[in-house]
């Protein structure tokens, strides 16, 4: 006599293991290995970089340098330090600010702080935090548009600042 679990067990097993049918999903050519999908034929376009034009302007930088100049009389009798981030998000008049997005950061000297950083061509605004070593002074916030800010140096030439007063 066939104990019942076994009748179960083995119907179970073969309705799991999808029966005793030959079909198959997976298509194999007469080797019996896997048959690669047929994707279609490649279309065939030539394109002379003869005829390409390219702007003289035109460059291949993938990021912008800005010169950084703060000169901050709010922070100038404490010790604070600054930081400038890319990835960041306004939370009403404050920021939620990813600081490991930051490009540059370092202490302020008499609420001074003058630098060079690079920024990527795909920012369009960055936020610089000032925060202070005193736990009751709350940080400080200020958004910068990477293009909006140009300054002419000295020579005449023209250079991306951020200037924060």
């Amino acid at each position: 006599m066939i104990k019942p679990i076994s009748i179960i067990s083995v119907t179970f097993l073969i309705v799991a293991c999808g029966g005793s049918g030959s079909s198959s999903s997976v298509m194999t050519d007469n080797s019996g290995y896997a048959a690669s999908p047929d994707l279609g034929a490649a279309s065939e376009i030539v394109i002379d970089t003869d005829s390409l034009q390219v702007n003289r302007d035109f460059a291949f930088d993938t990021a912008k340098t800005i010169d950084v100049d703060f000169d901050l009389a709010f922070a100038r009798d404490d010790d604070a330090f600054v930081t400038v981030c890319t990835d960041y998000t306004p939370v009403g008049a404050e920021y939620d600010v990813d600081f490991n997005s930051c490009a540059i950061s370092g202490k302020l000297q008499q609420g001074v702080f003058k630098q060079s950083i690079e920024i990527t061509n795909d920012k369009e605004s960055v936020v610089a935090v000032v925060l202070f070593q005193d736990a009751e002074k709350p940080p400080v916030f200020n958004e910068f548009s990477v293009d909006d800010n140009t300054r002419v140096k000295a020579d005449g030439s023209t250079s991306r600042t951020f200037v924060w007063n």
